[in-house]
């Protein structure tokens, strides 16, 4: 997979994997961004989900619901005229808000980055499986360029920054705790000075 890709009503986002992160889109017709997210920064496993509901649509189904039987219950003690035209028009703003208070409503997820950012999707968009097939590719991705990019020994680099790059391996859970042992092994055993080595 290198591109995903969402759409809901007006709105749409993508994804673009590059070779040092991913391209996030998201817009509609009246407005739009583009960032650019390195693999350093994400947290694949780090995925929080939440349902909304627009508010507005909300209180606006509650204060005409509340009307609505208010006016059935004959509380208002009101002429008939005027009775049926409440029942009527609260009646038909209660429905109308009712469906689109349902159908407003969103199931997103986020993805949390280092920075604090949050990568916003609609969840199960298009379906279950090509949400899972995307973050399951988001993660071997970003996992694969973490694992390139510092758990490689390198004799001309410091002992102690190498280790701070295997810590932050290990506590991102790129590596296991096998994978770590092995590497500071590797680490230890090289041919440089290893003065304020710590394990």
């Amino acid at each position: 997979m290198e591109e995903f890709k969402q759409k809901r009503f007006f709105n749409s986002k993508r994804v673009e994997f590059e070779s040092e992160g991913i391209t996030f889109y998201s817009g509609n017709f009246l407005n739009a961004k583009e960032i650019f997210i390195p693999f350093d920064d994400i947290l694949p496993d780090a995925i929080t989900k939440e349902t909304k509901t627009s508010r507005l649509f909300l209180w606006i189904t509650v204060t005409s619901g509340l009307i609505f039987s208010l006016a059935l219950w004959d509380i208002f003690k009101i002429p008939f005229a005027v009775y049926m035209v409440v029942v009527f028009f609260s009646g038909l703003i209660f429905a109308v808000f009712l469906l689109l208070t349902i159908f407003s409503r969103k199931y997103m997820l986020y993805i949390t980055t280092l920075s604090g950012y949050l990568i916003d999707f609609y969840d199960k968009n298009p379906n279950e499986e090509a949400m899972d097939e995307f973050l399951e590719t988001l993660k071997t991705k970003t996992f694969a360029y973490l694992k390139e990019k510092y758990a490689v020994i390198d004799i001309d680099l410091p002992v102690e920054k190498q280790i701070e790059n295997l810590n932050f391996l290990k506590e991102r859970n790129v590596i296991t705790e096998k994978e770590y042992e092995a590497l500071k092994e590797k680490l230890k055993n090289i041919n440089i000075d290893v003065k304020g080595f710590k394990y």
